[in-house]
C-alpha cells in the first residue's frame, strides 16, 4: 500500500468517525431526530425518552 492510499483511507476514516460522534451526541443532547410534535405518535416513547 503506498502512501497517497493510506492518507487517502485515513482521511475516510476520519469523516465516518466524525459523523458517528455527532450523531452520537445529538442522541444524547435530545437534538436531531423528527421535527414534528410526536404527542400522538405511537412510536414517540421510543426516540423521547424521558
Amino acid at each position: 500500500m503506498n502512501l497517497p492510499t493510506l492518507i487517502g483511507i485515513l482521511i475516510i476514516v476520519a469523516v465516518v468517525a466524525a459523523i458517528v460522534a455527532k450523531g452520537v451526541w445529538n442522541k444524547k443532547h435530545h437534538k436531531g431526530g423528527c421535527g414534528c410534535g410526536c404527542d400522538h405518535c405511537p412510536n414517540g416513547g421510543a426516540c423521547h425518552t424521558k
